[in-house]
């Protein structure tokens, strides 16, 4: 895989399943392997896949696995792709719906999108502190687990219980929520922490905030540009996570220049304009977006990148895992038309 991963981290994927959560798919979702009307449907201008040779990034939940299923787009996976994981390579029949993903992609020969990397995002690993009314909190960030989520355990579903150690698989939505698709119970005592999403100034003693903790960076690390996308691996330590490494970025720009994005997410109110951001995402909006109408709504966002996201489209999404799945797989490799709303 080009990685190697120690036998601490190598248990704990193990323990929430990586390696075999292809087996484990909701009943109906497309396998690698079949085909879907998304692989071979025709041409559209709106289609994030075409309109130049540059890269296409992706964010998103996997809604099904022939190819890879996100955002109501296909991506062709490559035989022996690595997917990147905060705790080490995986084998690509290790992403399983429910997944938060980051892919990047370029236009293959007939216009289809091929995945040049894929990385399995979890915006928190950690314990579970507390339960509450919509789900329970971990590393200080309150986890609502949504309608239709799956809690896979090692042996089937679980019910979340204080002291137990799981990875969360969602969205954030500000900088203290995370909206849960998918929660993986660790079946393996881990030491390693994990956090993935914007850090933010305002920490005790001038530190970053990422999550609910007060990030402390390994000696010699370069601090991270606030509102940039993080993800630290360390230990929790009261309000603080002690980073032991820290990857700053989200794209690192393996299927070439970033033209395009598809992102799904929540919108968060900015002080500049155009007045939002996608939280958790770490790119900015350009100036002349128009994002009010969707200011409450769960959307899918795409358009073109120039350094700044000049997003074009939005698709209202709703919330529930099932209700999602079947407005993603009628979309036409992108975005139904009469359901988006402009926002240019």
């Amino acid at each position: 895989m080009g990685q190697k991963i120690d036998a601490k981290r190598r248990a704990v994927l193990i323990g929430f399943g990586l390696t075999a959560l292809a087996a484990c798919s909701p009943p109906g979702l497309p396998q690698r392997g079949q085909r879907t009307a998304q692989a071979s449907s025709g041409g559209s201008s709106d289609r994030p896949s075409e309109g130049g040779v540059g890269g296409t990034g992706i964010f998103g939940l996997v809604h099904g696995t022939a190819s890879l299923l996100v955002n109501g787009l296909t991506v062709e996976t490559p035989p022996g792709l690595a997917v990147r994981h905060a705790l080490g390579a995986l084998p690509l029949d290790a992403v399983d719906a429910g997944h938060a993903v980051t892919v990047e992609a370029a236009a293959g020969q007939d216009g289809r999108l091929v995945a040049a990397a894929v990385t399995v995002e979890h915006p928190l690993i950690g314990r579970i502190e507390s339960l509450t009314e919509g789900g329970f909190r971990c590393l200080g960030v309150e986890v609502l687990v949504e309608p239709g989520a799956l809690l896979k355990g090692p042996e089937g579903i679980f019910r979340p219980t204080p002291g137990q150690r799981v990875a969360v698989s969602g969205l954030w939505r500000g900088n203290g929520v995370v909206v849960a698709a998918r929660v993986d119970l660790l079946s393996a005592v881990s030491l390693d922490d994990v956090v993935a999403g914007v850090a933010l100034a305002g920490g005790a003693r001038g530190r970053l905030r990422l999550g609910g903790l007060d990030l402390v960076l390994p000696p010699g690390t370069p601090e991270p540009q606030a509102g940039g996308f993080v993800t630290a691996v360390g230990r929790r330590r009261g309000d603080l996570l002690i980073a032991e490494r820290v990857t700053a970025g989200r794209f690192r720009g393996l299927a070439g220049p970033l033209e395009r994005l598809s992102v799904e997410g929540y919108l968060e109110p900015q002080p500049a304009p155009p007045g939002y951001a996608v939280s958790g995402l770490g790119h900015s909006f350009d100036e002349a977006a128009k994002l009010g109408a969707l200011a409450d709504e769960r959307a899918v966002f795409i358009g073109a990148y120039d350094g700044a996201f000049k997003v074009a489209r939005g698709l209202p999404l709703p919330e529930g895992v099932a209700e999602r799945r079947v407005i993603l797989a009628a979309v036409d490799d992108g975005f139904a038309p009469e359901a988006a709303v402009v926002t240019r």
